[in-house]
């Protein structure tokens, strides 16, 4: 069992690490970090960005995304193979008019994932709201 997160290099993406951390240590699980930003840099960014983490969590894994799979699909595939006990994934503020109509990652790993989903927003500053 771990907490899964979905990560890219986007203040969402980092208040959904930060939340994630904190939900490892209290849940007393690895950490997970699905890589869904760019797959150029093999995953540095990823763990420049876990290394950052204060306090670190006890164990952490980056994870990158298999090539060619779309970032909702690796990450639904990811929560199976991983056995993740809880999956945390940032989202954007967006209007009502633009959820409907564009849709949403965030609400497509809610009612895909085998597992429960914290969605975090980003704050003003790029912190968790």
């Amino acid at each position: 069992m771990v907490v899964l997160v979905g990560w890219s290099g986007t203040a969402e993406g980092a208040a959904a690490l930060e939340r994630g951390a904190v939900e490892a240590q209290l849940r007393d699980l690895p950490l997970a970090v699905l890589d869904l930003g760019a797959r150029d840099d093999h995953g540095e960014a990823a763990r420049r960005a876990v290394a950052g983490l204060q306090p670190a969590p006890a164990a952490v894994r980056v994870l990158p995304r298999p090539e060619h799979q779309e970032p909702v699909d690796a990450l639904l595939d990811a929560v199976v193979a991983e056995g993740a006990e809880l999956v945390v994934v940032g989202t954007r503020r967006r209007s009502p008019v633009g959820k409907f109509l564009l849709g949403s990652t965030a609400q497509r790993v809610i009612l895909g994932a085998d597992a429960p989903v914290l969605v975090v927003k980003a704050g003003r500053e790029g912190g968790e709201a």
